[in-house]
């Protein structure tokens, strides 16, 4: 048996953290080890393995917060577990670790009565997102009052502005995470949510939307231009009326959220 190499080395001792209750440690690794003081090899493997899960279950916890109140202690200690013996973390940094996890609850599918986790779940990485990004300068009162629609403009938006949509009201759900329940949540979550979330003074805010402005904004933060995404957006809703465009961009102009604003001189794709 030849000298380990440093990537072997690591690959092995991440087996070895990763493995199950009853796995032993990989032979390869345990035969070029020495034991230090009284522990053997096995057991100095498994504190360590042991320590390895409690972190990154703090971790997880700290990101979704809101998906282990739901679960309670001991269901959501039991799907970090699992989740952190089937995924093997490359990420130095701890914050960047768990974005798989609202996929694996889907996968898992753990509480068939709260169908909703995989969203929350969701919503809580999107949130830590926006926490860890930069802010931005909004555009000021005179640039907003020269906005017309035959100047094709295109509205960028601060690297904070996200939206984001769910079957249920996860945002409700969040909004009372660490309240006493009995296994249903006490706020009603059966029916879907459109946000739009954005940072500003060191605050993130969320604000609610209808179908009409969820679907504008989508468009806007895609990069069409305001002109082709009202049209498109009318086309989606025949009924659009002036006014649903006027509280939105009450809306837009109030959170502060446009960056700054670019004009495009002649529509996309003309000769």
């Amino acid at each position: 048996m030849g000298i380990l190499t440093l990537s072997q080395y690591q690959q092995l001792f991440s087996q070895a953290a990763h493995r199950s209750d009853h796995e032993a440690p990989p032979a390869r690794l345990t035969a070029g080890m020495t034991p230090g003081g009284t522990l053997s090899i096995p057991d100095s493997l498994e504190v360590y393995r042991r320590g390895f899960i409690v972190r990154l279950t703090e971790s997880l916890g700290e990101i979704y917060e809101s998906v282990w109140w739901v679960a309670g202690d001991e269901e959501f200690f039991r799907l970090a577990k699992k989740f952190i013996l089937s995924q093997h973390s490359e990420a130095y940094n701890l914050s960047l670790y768990g974005q798989e996890f609202p996929d694996f609850l889907q996968a898992e599918h753990p509480f068939p009565d709260l169908p909703f986790l995989p969203s929350l779940a969701r919503f809580e990485w999107l949130f830590k997102n926006i926490f860890h990004s930069s802010q931005h300068e909004s555009i000021s009162q005179e640039e907003i009052q020269s906005i017309t629609q035959e100047g094709h403009v295109q509205f960028i938006f601060g690297p904070s502005v996200s939206l984001f949509t769910a079957p249920f009201a996860v945002y409700d759900l969040w909004k009372i995470r660490g309240t006493c329940h009995d296994g249903q949540p006490p706020v009603e979550w059966n029916h879907a949510q459109r946000l739009l979330l954005y940072k500003k003074r060191d605050q993130i805010f969320v604000n609610e939307l209808d179908d009409v402005e969820y679907t504008i904004l989508e468009k806007l933060l895609g990069g069409s231009t305001l002109e082709s995404s009202l049209n498109e957006t009318a086309k989606q809703y025949p009924n659009l009326e002036q006014e649903q465009i006027s509280k939105l961009f009450q809306v837009i102009f109030h959170t502060g959220i446009i960056h700054r604003l670019s004009t495009i001189s002649e529509k996309p794709g003309a000769p």
